[in-house]
């Protein structure tokens, strides 16, 4: 038996199923917990987010849910009495309103809201709030390279559990999420994470 006869029988010879990629991939996530459900967040800007026709809709519906609350930013007050002067300054802070803060929003998250709360980043302004989370439906694909002893291997996950937060994600939450993962040929047979 010569050098590259016994590295390939050493690596196995067995070839990676779809049912046994999708056992290696169940197993790894079930060892893992906060990768069995891979969740999806969405990032608020608490103060000061400015926010486009159809953005406003949906944080209203939020809002009409009790899930956040919405303060516009103050318009100028339109002054008392006819000094020109007085006009003239308020026009200045009307037309800077308009350009600067005519769709500027601070959102709060209320005590409904805050078990979705997945983290409040550093500055204390954003907060990354769960949207849904994916869990493994299927193994579509396996496509071995065994040249290099790895296979890149595609994999379809479901969304489950949507908040009601979802309607913030940019894409449609309820379509499955098709992703490439990689697994590797052992002399221990195939492997995706550490211990499998």
């Amino acid at each position: 038996m010569g050098v590259a006869d016994f590295f390939f029988a050493s690596c196995g010879s067995d070839e990676l199923s779809n049912r046994k990629a999708e056992e290696l991939i169940s197993k790894c996530l079930e060892k893992d917990p906060k990768i069995k459900k891979r969740t999806h967040t969405v990032t608020i800007q608490t103060e000061g987010f400015v926010m486009l026709d159809n953005d406003l809709e949906k944080y209203q519906e939020l809002e009409d849910k009790g899930f956040i609350e919405l303060k516009a930013q103050a318009r100028p007050k339109k002054p008392k009495g006819n000094d020109p002067m007085v006009q003239l300054r308020y026009e200045r802070e009307l037309r800077r309103y308009n350009r600067t803060y005519k769709n500027t929003y601070d959102i709060k998250i209320t005590q409904k809201g805050e078990k979705y709360i997945d983290e409040t980043l550093e500055n204390q302004t954003n907060v990354k709030i769960k949207n849904h989370f994916y869990e493994l439906d299927k193994v579509l694909e396996v496509q071995e390279i065994p040249s290099q002893n790895r296979a890149t291997v595609k994999v379809q996950f479901h969304p489950v559990d949507l908040t009601p937060f979802s309607i913030l994600y940019d894409k449609d939450p309820s379509e499955f999420w098709i992703t490439d993962v990689k697994m590797f040929k052992t002399s221990n047979g195939w492997k995706y994470c550490d211990d499998y």
